[in-house]
């Protein structure tokens, strides 16, 4: 009977659906890629994980934050695995529900005093990655603070050590890791 069956009903040809998706070059520990510039990271690995049990294949494109969501916006790909809920973002992109809370934070120069929160930064220059919630958040408020974007976080916490900022808002998780990744030894997160 087993050798019956094949001929009876013919192999079934199945193809699962790519989702198309894209990850930020450095965004740890949520979206980056590795030395083979794939894919990795938590909210990589969550989206995966997900796709993967609703039976769907996937790909990613790697860039920066603003390529990226550039992208979605223009339906070039289909889903992004981390994209923070702003005002600004809710008129254009569908979110799924919460599945972590973040939490910002100031990052100055080691010796810098009196920055504890965003009303200490008036009148200073503060470098956020271009169209990050940071950005959004900044240009939202009347915090008269010089807003400098930069392609990546990384970029921006290099410059900040080489001077060139007073400092950099970003999320919390991923100033630690892109701080000691990187060496960055003259600074340090402060504040709210």
């Amino acid at each position: 009977l087993t050798f019956i069956l094949p001929l009876l009903f013919p192999p079934f040809s199945y193809s699962r659906e790519i989702i198309t998706s894209a990850s930020e070059y450095d965004y740890p520990p949520f979206c980056t890629t590795d030395r083979d510039g794939k894919a990795v990271g938590f909210s990589v690995d969550l989206l995966r994980a997900s796709l993967d049990i609703m039976d769907h294949d996937f790909s990613f494109h790697t860039g920066t934050w603003s390529e990226i969501k550039n992208l979605l916006e223009k339906e070039d790909i289909q889903a992004l695995p981390l994209v923070g809920r702003t005002p600004e973002r809710e008129h254009v992109f569908d979110v799924t529900f919460p599945y972590m809370t973040l939490h910002g934070a100031i990052v100055v120069r080691e010796g810098t005093e009196g920055i504890e929160d965003i009303s200490d930064l008036s009148g200073e220059k503060v470098a956020v990655m271009k169209g990050d919630n940071a950005e959004e958040f900044l240009r939202r408020g009347n915090y008269n603070i010089e807003i400098f974007t930069t392609d990546t976080f990384e970029t921006a916490l290099t410059d900040l050590s080489n001077g060139l900022y007073k400092a950099v808002i970003l999320q919390r998780l991923t100033a630690v890791r892109l701080i000691n990744d990187n060496s960055l030894l003259n600074l340090k997160i402060t504040g709210k």
